[in-house]
């Protein structure tokens, strides 16, 4: 009786272990994952630019540095801003107007910062010569390009088509392909 009871111990405990280790194997690829595809977006910029000439290159990179230097504060007082509005969340009655009106605040500072950055840039790289800018275009292009695993959108302006969204307890009435889904009886407890 007890060599049965060993025995069904050390075969849960090692498939505890396995699971254990292949929840750590999947949490850490995941995280590697994530952090290259989020340091591939951040970095487009500088990545675009590995393949220009040295001096060129140097040249707009000093140009990003100043234009990044140039914006810190307008990036600081819109951090500032989603932390206040954030943290009046937790008030015992937070006024949500007001929250939402500084978070509406701090994304026109992020589109102004990013529309001030971006014109900078493409007024640089248009004065670069034709082969450095389409060395730059390509390396845009490839940087900002979507994971492989992920599909491509499509190419046209057009909103992708959507189903409206329905929300019914009664089955649709035409159109029906599969049977209502339904939870199975329980059974009695034994």
């Amino acid at each position: 009786m007890r060599s049965r009871w060993l025995v069904l111990g050390l075969v849960a405990s090692v498939a505890l272990n396995l699971f254990l280790i292949g929840a750590a194997a999947g949490v850490i690829a995941l995280g590697t994952q994530m952090a290259r595809s989020a340091g591939a977006r951040a970095a487009a910029f500088v990545t675009a630019t590995q393949p220009l000439p040295d001096a060129d290159r140097r040249a707009m990179r000093q140009m990003m540095r100043q234009a990044r230097d140039s914006s810190l504060p307008d990036i600081d007082h819109s951090l500032a801003l989603r932390a206040a509005a954030w943290g009046s969340l937790a008030d015992p009655k937070p006024d949500v107007a007001a929250i939402k009106q500084q978070l509406a605040q701090s994304r026109q500072l992020d589109l102004a910062i990013r529309t001030r950055v971006e014109e900078q840039i493409v007024d640089y790289a248009a004065g670069l010569s034709p082969a450095n800018r389409a060395i730059f275009a390509t390396g845009m292009r490839r940087a900002l390009a979507p994971p492989p695993n992920q599909p491509v959108p499509p190419a046209s302006n057009a909103p992708a088509p959507t189903q409206p969204l329905r929300i019914s307890a009664a089955p649709r009435a035409a159109g029906r392909t599969s049977p209502p889904l339904r939870r199975p009886p329980r059974s009695a407890p034994r």
